[in-house]
């Protein structure tokens, strides 16, 4: 039920992500999905906590084992971007854009934001180099650079960016090596 959720929420979008439409992904009735969830809200907000849990693990998995050596602050900023752009991302951009007008949504997202944010803080240890910012800066830089290409990413679909994507990588690499003076 919740992979189907976070596929329709993919698909069609959370105002679309209807019970019906959930049932059919899933191949259960709708008494089958509420032996499970007591409500549409319940699942959304499981569904929301598997997304933040698979993108924390997806953050933790690529950047574990790098070395320094081996990974330029380019590198390191463009697999972010990539990150951003994975299909399991824009399901978690479209629930907190729907969470901004539902204040139920809202609330109950609002502890599993929290958590994801500290989630990726803990897996961001893991990346080469982070220790070369200032420590009372480094959470504010590293979500600075995720909501920048979350930024991006929600907008590519409709208008794509070309040359400018590349220029915003190279002065988002610029700015955060001017920090590491």
């Amino acid at each position: 039920m919740v992979d189907a959720t976070i596929e329709a929420v993919a698909d069609v979008g959370y105002a679309r992500t209807s019970v019906q439409e959930i049932c059919g992904r899933a191949g259960l009735s709708h008494g089958g999905m509420f032996r499970h969830f007591d409500t549409r809200l319940d699942l959304v907000v499981a569904a929301a906590a598997e997304v933040a849990a698979r993108q924390t693990r997806g953050f933790a998995d690529r950047f574990a084992g790098l070395s320094p050596a081996q990974t330029s602050l380019a590198d390191l900023l463009r697999q972010l971007r990539d990150l951003s752009r994975d299909p399991v991302n824009a399901v978690w951009r479209e629930l907190l854009v729907a969470a901004r007008t539902d204040q139920r949504l809202r609330d109950r997202l609002r502890p599993i934001v929290e958590n994801y944010r500290d989630d990726v803080y803990a897996a961001a240890m893991l990346v080469p180099g982070i220790a070369a910012f200032d420590e009372e800066i480094r959470e504010v830089l590293l979500f600075s650079v995720l909501y920048l290409f979350d930024g991006e990413s929600l907008v590519r679909p409709v208008a794509e960016d070309g040359p400018r994507e590349q220029v915003r990588l190279t002065l988002a690499e610029r700015c955060l090596n001017s920090l590491t003076g």
